[in-house]
């Protein structure tokens, strides 16, 4: 899988017990939620970084109740809530986040949505992140769907 240097993506210690907490309640099926938070563009003489910093957590329930599955089928709803953050609190969606019973490698299912919302025409979805913890030691991991392929980037927790 490739790996992406220019993004990072950072979240906060403090949602991590969020993120722990919707785990314990979609138990014992996968659990998903919203990342919010805002993008930084670095232009260091052409050569662009982009990071990613978390400011709040939003635990939603999946529309298919599943022990190895999880899917959002509602993209007008997520739509209108990246309207409303930006508009009211300078916020967007940045991350699509699920847990996994164990591991942080996307499944095939993943990889189908990942592209299916980058490839969607909605320009919101294009570079979201895709964040997959393990339900158990709580790992994460950070991907993006990038010129049609699935990339990994760096996801670092702490104070921000």
């Amino acid at each position: 899988m490739r790996f992406e240097k220019d993004i990072i993506f950072y979240i906060n210690n403090y949602l991590v017990e969020k993120i722990g907490n919707c785990i314990k309640l979609a138990s014992p099926n996968e659990a998903s939620g919203y990342v919010l938070g805002n993008i930084q563009e670095i232009n260091n003489k052409g050569d662009f970084n982009y990071n990613y910093f978390s400011s709040s957590f939003q635990c939603i329930e999946s529309a298919k109740g599943s022990e190895i599955s999880f899917f959002l089928d509602n993209e007008q709803k997520m739509l209108e809530l990246q309207e409303h953050l930006i508009k009211n609190e300078n916020l967007k969606l940045i991350a699509i986040l699920h847990s996994h019973p164990s591991g942080t490698t996307p499944s095939s299912t993943d990889k189908h949505y990942m592209k299916h919302y980058h490839n969607s025409g909605f320009k919101n979805f294009a570079h979201l992140i895709w964040i997959i913890v393990d339900s158990q030691n709580k790992d994460m991991n950070g991907f993006v769907y990038l010129s049609n392929k699935l990339t990994q980037i760096k996801l670092i927790v702490g104070n921000y």
